[in-house]
């Protein structure tokens, strides 16, 4: 009753002028629910400090012949047929003020709401049960505050609820899982905390459920496994601990899933391997343990697998070699041993292949030099031995090279000279023998050369004066000799030389401003 009141005194104060200039009848008006609905416009309008969006939104003048009051043609403002409002679009309008201030018990026909993008404060407010028609809210990327209202869970007929990058706290309220229709849950980006709740597994319509970015803490409920529409999963960049539920497995259209950087721990569920439709795995930076499960080889749609800083033991599944549509394979930091299968080297799709700093043994297959679309290829800090395959020098897209600190053997292969794309090459700590081949001077992208630490022998070929990009060049501690070329003043860009620990003669000219000699 006391909403009704203010509202009438709204319409009073707004349309008394207007229609003392009028004698004739309005047969043409906008019912009185409309009329409500003009006056709590324009009352949030008056509300708001920047308003140049909403330039139409305008009463008749006192004197104007139109006697039809309706924001129909307003910016931003949808009617049905009884020109009573059903949508109020205005995302990116630049609106500054109050949320609060709209009336929404005004709106009783309203489905949509955007007011996404804007500068927004306050709250959400609590009275949206006459909201009962809206089909989709989206406040996103506002400066709203405070709690997810327990009344939203009302809404049951929305479809679409995009409540992110705000300033939301407090937990998700349990009545979300009444909103039965609900396809868009977004509440990313925010400062909400507390657990997921398990309700939130009714919404058996969800096709996205984006949480990432939050303080959420807890398990991830055996609950979201009912969620068989679901096609992306983001709960990345919380503090979700325990593990992951087998039930995820049940998810059959998903296509991204994405658990990194929590608490998570335990094993790898083999249940992941039914997400056939899977295009983006991220399980980093965790505390999952045990081995990488040879089920994950069934997700031929696979784009990305990302399971590095984690504490995964035993080998690398051969099954992973089916993937033949990943490009990025990341699984550095870990604690994965044995050797490198060959069957990787049946992933010609892929770019990115990181396995760093694991227990890695063996050698390097050869036929990862079929890999030519690869443009980083890190080994570094593993154990690997042998001689570095000459076919590496196929990978003519590669950008990064670092196998060091392993225990290679047998020389520097020339084929790497044709690596001409190539910014950084690390050969360092191993026990590498020979001399350096002149071919790595057609390297005239590279930004550092580091092989140090190792058995070379020889001089250093006059080719390298070639590297005019070169910013950092160390050789200390290896067993090269004779003088340093003159060619090597052409590097001008050198700001590192290091090649103490090595057996040079002559003359050796000051090359750059740091390093040692």
């Amino acid at each position: 009753m006391a909403i009704h009141k203010s509202l009438s005194l709204v319409f009073l104060l707004f349309f008394i002028p207007f229609l003392s200039y009028h004698t004739t009848s309005f047969a043409t008006a906008a019912p009185s629910s409309a009329l409500f609905e003009v006056g709590a416009l324009m009352k949030w309008k008056a509300s708001l400090s920047e308003t140049h969006a909403l330039h139409s939104w305008s009463l008749p003048a006192a004197n104007s012949t139109t006697n039809t009051i309706s924001p129909c043609k307003w910016i931003g403002i949808s009617c049905n047929s009884l020109r009573s409002v059903t949508e109020i679009h205005l995302p990116s309008a630049g609106l500054q003020g109050k949320l609060d201030n709209l009336s929404f018990p005004s709106f009783p026909n309203l489905l949509h709401l955007d007011l996404s993008n804007n500068t927004l404060i306050g709250t959400i407010p609590a009275h949206l049960d006459p909201l009962y028609k809206l089909m989709s809210l989206n406040l996103s990327a506002n400066e709203i505050s405070g709690s997810i209202p327990l009344e939203i869970g009302n809404l049951v007929n929305l479809n679409e609820l995009d409540l992110s990058i705000i300033h939301l706290n407090g937990s998700i309220p349990s009545t979300l899982g009444n909103l039965t229709k609900l396809s868009i849950l977004c509440l990313h980006q925010n400062q909400i905390s507390g657990s997921i709740p398990s309700q939130i597994g009714n919404l058996q319509a969800l096709v996205e459920l984006t949480l990432f970015n939050n303080n959420l803490t807890g398990p991830i409920p055996p609950a979201l496994g009912n969620l068989s529409n679901l096609t992306f999963l983001y709960l990345y960049n919380n503090q979700v601990s325990g593990s992951i539920p087998p039930e995820i497995g049940n998810l059959v259209n998903l296509r991204s899933l994405e658990i990194s950087n929590n608490l998570l721990t335990g094993s790898i569920p083999s249940t992941l391997g039914n997400l056939t439709k899977l295009t983006v795995l991220c399980l980093f930076k965790n505390q999952i343990s045990g081995s990488i499960p040879p089920e994950l080889g069934n997700l031929m749609s696979l784009n990305k697998l990302a399971l590095y800083r984690n504490n995964l033991t035993g080998p690398i599944p051969p099954a992973l070699g089916n993937l033949s549509n990943l490009t990025i394979l990341s699984l550095y930091d870990n604690q994965v041993s044995s050797s490198i299968p060959p069957k990787i080297g049946n992933l010609f799709n892929l770019r990115k292949l990181d396995l760093s700093t694991n227990h890695l043994t063996g050698s390097i297959p050869s036929i990862l030099g079929s890999l030519t679309k690869l443009t980083l290829f890190h080994l570094f800090d593993n154990q690997i031995s042998g001689s570095i395959p000459p076919e590496i020098g196929n990978l003519v897209n590669l950008k990064q090279l670092d196998i060091s600190s392993n225990l290679l053997t047998g020389s520097i292969p020339s084929t790497l000279g044709n690596l001409t794309k190539l910014t950084f090459l690390h050969l360092f700590e191993n026990q590498i023998s020979g001399s350096i081949p002149p071919e790595l001077g057609n390297l005239m992208s590279l930004n550092e050369l580091e092989l140090y630490s190792n058995n070379l022998t020889g001089p250093i070929p006059l080719a390298l004066g070639n590297l005019t990009k070169l910013t950092s060049l160390s050789l200390v501690y290896c067993q090269l000799s004779g003088s340093l070329p003159k060619e090597m003043t052409n590097m001008t860009n050198l700001s590192q030389l290091y090649l103490d620990g090595n057996n040079f003669s002559g003359y050796l000219p000051q090359l750059c401003h740091g390093g040692s000699l």
